[in-house]
C-alpha cells in the first residue's frame, strides 16, 4: 500500500469512527444529564439531605446499570460479527435470543435487586439521617431494571448495524421526559426523592417502547412472536462475551460503593460534593467511551470480514481521536468546575469539596482513554477476560486499598479525591502494557 493510499484510508477510517461515535457521544451527554437530573432536582427543590441521599445511592444503582451495559455489549459483539460475515441465519437467531433474554433476564434481576436491597444498604454504610430517603429512592429506582437491560440490549444491537442516530433521538426524548416528570412529581405533587426515581423509570420505559418499535420494523431484524428462533447456546455466547465486562463493571461499582461507605462517614457537604464531582468527572470519559463503542463494533465487523489491516487502522485512529477530544473536554471541566458544581446545590461546602475533587482527579479520564480503546478491541476479538482482570485489579482492588489504607493513616478528604483518579490511571497503563506486550494481540491481528 502506498503512503498516499494509506493516508486516504486513515482519513476514511477516522471519518467512519466519527460518523459512528458522534451520535453516541451526544446521546451520552443526554444520558449523563438524564442521570444527574435527579440530583439537580432534589438539590435545588428538596434539600441538601435529599441530595446527599441520592448521591449516596449513585454507585448502588451503577452496580446494576454497568452489569446491563456488559450484557448489551456481549450481544452487540456477537451480532456485529454475524452482520459483518453476512450470516443471516445466525444473525436472526442471535437477535431473537438477545431480545428474549433481555425481557426474562431483566425481570429476574429486578426481583433479585429488590430482595438484596437491605444487604446492599447495610454494606453502603448510609447514615441514619439520610437512610430513609436513600431506601425510598432505591426501592422505586430499581423497579426499572428490566427497562434498563432492554434498552441497553437494543442500543448495542442497533450499533452493530451501524445505527447510532436513533439512540441519540431516543435519549433526548427520554431525558426531556425525565426532567418534566421529575419537576411534576417533585414541585407539583411534592413526592421528594420518590418522585425523581419514579420519573426515571417512566422515562426509561418510554425509551424501551421507542427502541423496540424501531427494531421490529428494521430491515435486518426479522422478529416475529410466531417465529422466535431462541437458542440457549446463543444466550450462553452473549453471556460469555458480556458477563466478564458486566461483572467487571459491577465489581467496579461495588468497590466504589465500598469507597462510598467511607465517604458516608464525612459530613453531608462532603457526601454531596463528592457525589456531584464524580458525576462531573464522568463527563470527561464521554468521548472515549463513545469512540470505544465505535471501535468495538468496527473491529468486530472487520474481523468478521477478515480485514485485519482495517482492524489495526480503526484501533490507531480511535486512540488519537479519543485523546484529543478527552483533553479538550477535561480542560473545559477543570476551567468551569466551580460553576458546574454550584449548579447542583448553592451550599458553599458542597461547592468547595466538589470543586476540590475535580482539581485533584482530572488526570484520570485522560489516562483511562487507553483502557477504553484497547479493551474494546480485545473484546471485539473475543478476549474478554484479560480486560476484566485489568479493570478489577486497578479499579477495584487498588482503588479500594488506596482509600482504605490511606484513610487509616491520614483521615483526610484528599484521600477520597485521589482514589478514583488512581484507579483510572492504573487501568489505562496496564491496558496499554498488555496490548503492546502480549503475544495474544499480535496473533489475533490487533497490532
Amino acid at each position: 500500500m502506498s503512503e498516499k493510499q494509506a493516508s486516504v484510508n486513515r482519513t476514511e477510517v477516522a471519518r467512519q469512527i466519527i460518523s459512528f461515535s458522534w451520535p453516541i457521544f451526544i446521546s451520552m451527554i443526554f444520558t449523563e444529564f438524564y442521570n444527574i437530573t435527579n440530583s439537580l432536582i432534589v438539590g435545588n427543590y428538596v434539600s441538601l439531605k435529599a441530595l446527599s441521599a441520592v448521591s449516596a445511592c449513585t454507585w448502588i444503582t451503577n452496580i446494576f446499570n454497568y452489569s446491563f451495559y456488559g450484557l448489551g455489549m456481549g450481544a452487540g459483539i456477537l451480532i456485529a460479527r454475524y452482520y459483518g460475515a453476512k450470516d443471516h441465519k445466525k444473525l436472526k437467531q442471535a437477535l431473537d435470543s438477545a431480545i428474549v433474554f433481555a425481557f426474562v433476564g431483566g425481570l429476574i434481576l429486578t426481583i433479585g435487586s429488590e430482595l438484596l436491597l437491605p444487604l446492599i444498604m447495610k454494606l453502603s454504610n448510609i447514615g441514619p439521617d439520610i437512610y430513609d430517603d436513600a431506601l425510598n429512592y432505591l426501592r422505586v429506582y430499581l423497579m426499572g431494571n428490566t427497562a434498563v437491560l432492554t434498552y441497553q440490549m437494543c442500543f448495542f444491537i442497533l450499533r452493530s448495524f451501524g445505527d447510532t442516530k436513533h439512540q441519540l433521538y431516543y435519549s433526548i426524548i427520554s431525558s426531556v421526559a425525565n426532567i418534566l416528570f421529575g419537576l411534576l412529581f417533585v414541585r407539583v405533587f411534592h413526592m421528594d426523592v420518590i418522585g425523581t426515581a419514579l420519573a426515571t423509570i417512566l422515562s426509561q420505559f418510554i425509551m424501551d417502547v421507542l427502541a423496540l418499535r424501531l427494531m421490529f420494523k428494521h430491515d435486518d431484524f426479522d422478529f416475529s412472536f410466531k417465529d422466535i428462533d431462541f437458542s440457549i447456546k446463543v444466550v450462553g455466547e452473549i453471556c460469555a462475551l458480556g458477563i466478564p465486562a458486566g461483572f467487571q463493571n459491577m465489581l467496579i461499582a461495588l468497590s466504589s460503593m465500598m469507597v462510598q461507605s467511607h465517604v458516608n462517614t464525612f459530613s453531608n457537604e462532603v457526601i454531596a460534593g463528592i457525589g456531584v464531582a464524580e458525576k462531573i468527572i464522568g463527563w470527561g470519559q464521554l468521548t472515549s467511551v463513545s469512540i470505544s463503542s465505535a471501535t468495538m463494533a468496527l473491529v468486530a465487523q472487520n474481523i468478521g470480514a477478515n480485514d485485519y489491516d482495517r482492524v489495526k487502522m480503526v484501533i490507531r485512529e480511535s486512540v488519537i481521536l479519543s485523546l484529543i477530544s478527552t483533553v479538550v473536554l477535561v480542560g473545559f471541566i477543570v476551567t468551569f468546575a466551580p460553576i458546574l458544581v454550584s449548579r447542583f446545590n448553592s451550599d458553599q461546602g458542597v461547592r468547595f469539596y466538589g470543586t476540590q475533587m475535580i482539581y485533584y482527579s482530572f488526570f484520570g479520564p485522560i489516562v483511562i482513554v487507553f483502557s477504553h480503546i484497547y479493551n474494546a478491541a480485545c473484546r471485539a476479538a473475543g478476549n474478554v477476560r484479560i480486560p476484566m482482570y485489568i479493570a478489577i485489579f486497578s479499579q477495584v482492588i487498588c482503588k479500594y486499598a488506596f482509600v482504605r489504607i490511606g484513610l487509616s493513616i491520614i483521615y483526610d478528604v484528599q484521600i477520597l479525591y485521589l482514589g478514583t483518579a488512581i484507579g483510572y490511571s492504573l487501568a489505562g497503563i496496564l491496558a496499554s502494557l498488555y496490548f503492546f506486550r502480549s503475544h495474544w494481540t499480535l496473533e489475533h491481528g490487533l497490532r
